[in-house]
């Protein structure tokens, strides 16, 4: 894939980020629909691995929301937009992985920081609410996405 291809796509799912965190419930059919959209466009042999990493996602989510780290503002449950970004997520990432070869420990340092960042975000930008200290939420994070990163690579066939 070029370069431009790539930069197009990253900015592509950094919108549909800001979309999905700054208009939430509003918006979860149409970020469903792109979501959706991007999967199918996706390559046949990956869209398995893809909605596996996908729930991945979301049971990693699931399991924060249970245990008391944080609620999502707009729900009681898990909301669809969050559904959304997890299938956004899960169909960009594999074109960062293909891009960029990082080893496990560069995957997992990346994880670690990039993962809670984007939680840190969210919260300021009202999608969220935490409910343990701060410093609590974003280590768990922290664990969880510098393993979710390099899990997903052996997910995913090709990257």
């Amino acid at each position: 894939m070029s370069g431009r291809r790539f930069a197009g796509l990253t900015l592509a799912f950094n919108l549909f980020w800001t979309l999905a965190v700054s208009l939430r419930d509003a918006a979860t059919i149409p970020l469903l629909l792109l979501a959706l959209l991007a999967w199918l466009c996706s390559p046949p042999a990956r869209r398995l691995p893809l909605l596996l990493l996908a729930a991945l996602g979301v049971a990693m989510d699931a399991l924060w929301l249970r245990c008391g780290l944080f609620s999502f503002n707009s729900s009681a449950t898990f909301p669809g937009w969050m559904l959304a970004l997890w299938l956004a997520f899960a169909c960009w990432w594999p074109l960062f992985l293909q891009r960029y070869r990082l080893t496990w420990p560069w995957l997992m340092g990346l994880g670690a920081l990039s993962g809670p960042f984007s939680y840190y975000l969210g919260e300021r930008l009202g999608a969220m609410q935490l409910h343990q200290p701060g410093w609590q939420v974003f280590t768990l994070l922290a664990v969880g996405w510098a393993l979710l990163l390099p899990a997903s690579r052996k997910l995913i066939p090709g990257t």
